[in-house]
Parts: structure tokens; sequence; C-alpha cells
């Protein structure tokens, strides 16, 4: 069956819904050999630099990693946490962006192996609790066994939670798109679409299904993703505490995400025929919430700033004082809070840079840079000690090596399976929605 067939056939199957004939008959796509490269090369080089590290200065190296994990794994989670809102809030202007947003979680399984070969491999050196004597109340949370026993179950069910999701709503896509696709079906496929029992009926019981679970995975983020964050990161310091810390982790991590669909979708858009599914208004729409995240973000950064600071008690203050005024951290803390609040917050005031994709991208990498090094900001302290950075080649080498690596399995994905959700019906406008539209020349009255 021609191109030009599938895309007759797919027009019939889908409806009076948005144009999707293009981006099914091109499924599955072919990776592009710039993206193979730089997997490639990327990965190898972060192999080579994690090796180099782990043999000259391992526990600089394994700090460096755990930033890696953090950061990745909340680009991964906060990917999925994206699609899942946008199936509870009934929400159609993501929906374009809701498989890229998925795609991201495939990268979850491999965080959670390196984090496992991390906790089981010696990365529980770092923690200050596993070499001094901690209070009795703190000594019962932070046991090893039960630290690494804790962190591996509790990511473990979300990731199967997630996966479930994932499934109902690839299964849906998947037999839509076979329905035109013929013999160009890829054989994996049948593994999500067995049993098909009809566009009609599956897209409504998948749907329903995933209506069903988005609120307990919701609820379970919240919860576990608040406890990695306390055990990932808070109990490096383990004399140390703020409330509002575990839910700054979460909420960034939805807010990293979409900095990274952003970025994703304006590379990729092209190469998987959709940028008119991704029109200006869509990228409009994701700068205002990348925009409202931004104070967002801010806002939970001062409200444990200001209780901790007028507080002015040492057990908390010292946190603080290390990374805001001490070298080398202080210089640090000033590009994390320009990246991620005063670059964005006065560049997004504009209409026009929301509404331009490449625009908006190149301001999505500058948050996505500012949220990684306040993920550096929060975790090195409390293992490098010394009165310089800790950023040299091998830090880069180790950071090239989570982004080929992100990349590669993002487009691998993308490639493999529809790259929009072309069965879900809130990929159509509403037909109660108004728009209006502002003639030039047009004259109040």
């Amino acid at each position: 069956m021609s191109n030009v067939d599938i895309i007759a056939a797919t027009r019939r199957v889908v409806g009076n819904g948005p144009d999707v004939a293009d981006t099914i008959a091109g499924t599955p796509h072919v990776v592009p050999p710039g993206v193979k490269t730089f997997g490639l090369v990327g990965s190898l080089i972060g192999l080579a630099s994690l090796a180099y590290g782990l043999s000259t200065d391992s526990h600089r190296t394994l700090g460096v990693l755990l930033v890696c994990i953090v950061y990745f794994m909340g680009v991964a989670q906060g990917g999925l946490m994206f699609s899942v809102i946008q199936t509870i809030t009934l929400g159609r202007w993501g929906r374009p962006f809701k498989r890229i947003a998925e795609s991201f979680w495939f990268f979850m399984p491999v965080t959670y192996a390196i984090y496992a070969i991390f906790l089981l491999g010696g990365g529980l050196d770092i923690f200050p609790w596993t070499h001094e004597e901690m209070p009795p109340h703190k000594a019962v949370w932070l046991q090893p066994n039960f630290f690494v026993a804790r962190q591996l179950a509790m990511l473990g069910v979300l990731m199967v939670l997630d996966f479930l999701f994932i499934r109902n709503s690839l299964r849906a896509d998947m037999g839509v798109a076979a329905e035109s696709l013929g013999a160009k079906v890829p054989g994996f496929w049948a593994n999500f679409t067995g049993g098909w029992r009809g566009r009609a009926v599956e897209v409504e019981d998948t749907y329903n299904k995933n209506v069903r679970l988005a609120p307990v995975i919701v609820i379970c983020y919240a919860i576990f993703f608040s406890l990695f964050a306390v055990d990932a990161v808070m109990s490096l310091a383990p004399h140390w505490a703020a409330n509002m810390f575990p839910a700054w982790i979460f909420v960034s991590s939805l807010w990293l995400a979409i900095n990274w669909i952003c970025i994703i979708s304006v590379l990729f858009r092209g190469w998987l025929q959709i940028e008119h599914l991704l029109a200006p208004k869509r990228y409009h729409d994701l700068g205002k919430l990348m925009f409202a995240l931004c104070i967002f973000w801010t806002y939970n950064f001062f409200a444990q700033l200001l209780p901790i600071w007028f507080g002015n008690m040492p057990e908390e203050t010292w946190y603080l004082i290390l990374r805001m005024y001490l070298d080398p951290w202080a210089p640090l803390a000033k590009v994390v809070i320009s990246m991620c609040f005063f670059i964005p917050f006065t560049v997004l005031l504009s209409r026009g840079i929301k509404k331009t994709p490449k625009s908006l991208a190149a301001v999505a990498m500058v948050i996505a840079t500012g949220v990684f090094l306040e993920r550096f900001l929060l975790i090195m302290p409390q293992v490098w000690t010394k009165n310089s950075l800790p950023i040299s080649p091998v830090e880069i080498g180790i950071v090239l090596g989570f982004v080929a690596g992100f990349v590669t399995v993002v487009a691998n994905v993308l490639a493999r399976v529809p790259a929009v959700p072309v069965s879900d019906p809130f990929m159509n406008e509403h037909p109660d929605d108004v728009h209006v539209h502002v003639h030039h020349g047009a004259h109040a009255h």
C-alpha cells in the first residue's frame, strides 16, 4: 500500500478531526542520522567520562551521577505527568504534545536501572549518615537496607502505574493507525493491540481506563517523589530540613519536563510531520504554562528562604549561607536564580516570543540548564568541600552522556509509534469554543 492510499484510508478512519493522515502514513519513521550519531558519540563519551571519574575521584563522580539521576528522573516522570494532567483536566490545547511527553517516560527505566546500580554499588558512600551516628528518630529512617528497599520499591510501583497508562494510550492510537497502515504495521504493535475490538469500542474503553488511573498516578507521584526528594537530596544534609522542599522538587520536575517538551517538539516536529498540528497558538499556551511555573518555582524558593532566614536558627541557616554567600557556590547561586527566574520571567512577558517556537525553545533551554544547575547546587556542596567548582571535562562528559541517551530513547520511541494521539477525541476543538479574530481596520461603535 502506497503512502497516498494510507493517507486516504486514514482520513476515512479519523473523520473530521485534525489532519493526522501524513503523520500516520509516515509511521514508522526513520531516526535522522544526526540523532543517531549524537546518541552514539555522546553516550560513549558519557561512559568513558564516568569510568575515568570513578577511577580517579569516585566521591566527586558519584555526586555528579546523583545530580544527573535526580534531574533526568524528573524529566522522564514529569513528561508522563503532563499527559496525566491533560487527561484529568480534559485539556485540549496540549494534546498534540501528549505523545512527545509520554515518550520521555521511556527513559525512566534507564534512570531507574542506573539509580539501582548507584545505590547497590557504593553510591550510599556519599551520604554523611552512613558514616556518623544519627539521633534515634533519624537512625530508624536512615538505615541503608531500608533506604535502598523503599527507594526502589516506590519508584518501581510508580513505573508500573505509568506503564499501564502509556499502554492504554498507545493501544488506541496503534489500533486506529493500523487500520490504515496495513502491511506497514510494525510487528511489535501486536503486543499492544492484541484482541482489538474496533475503533469505537477501544477508544472509549482505553480512555475510560486512563481517566480512572490518572488520579492514582498523581497521588503516587506526589507521595513517592516527595520521599525521593527527601532521601536522594535532603538526606545529604541529614541535620537540615525544609517542609516545602519535596514539593519544590516534584513541581519543578513537571516544569522541567514542559521545557524539554518545547525543545524536543521544535527539534523533531518537521521530521515527525506534525508541524501543522503545533501551531503558534499551541506554543503560546505552552509558553504561558512555562511562565506560570517559573513564578511558582520562585514562590517555592522564597517560601523556604524567608522563614529559614528570619528564623535565624543556625541548624537551618547554614544550608543557605553555604550556597548563597560562600565561595565557590555563591556565584553559581546567582546564575541559577537568573536562569530560573529573571531571564524567563522577563522574556516570557512577550506574547510574540511565546508564539515563536524557536524563540520559546531557546528560553526553554535556558530554564532546563538553570534547573540542572539548581540540582547541582543542592547536591554537590554536600559532596565536594574544596574551594573550586567541581566542573571539568569529566562532569561535562557525564552530563553529555545522559543528554545523548535521553534524546536517543525519545527519538527511537517517537519513530516507532504514532507521533500524536491520533485516536484521542480531545485532539478536536470543542464544539462550543468561540474564537474571536481581530480584523485590522474594524471600527468599534
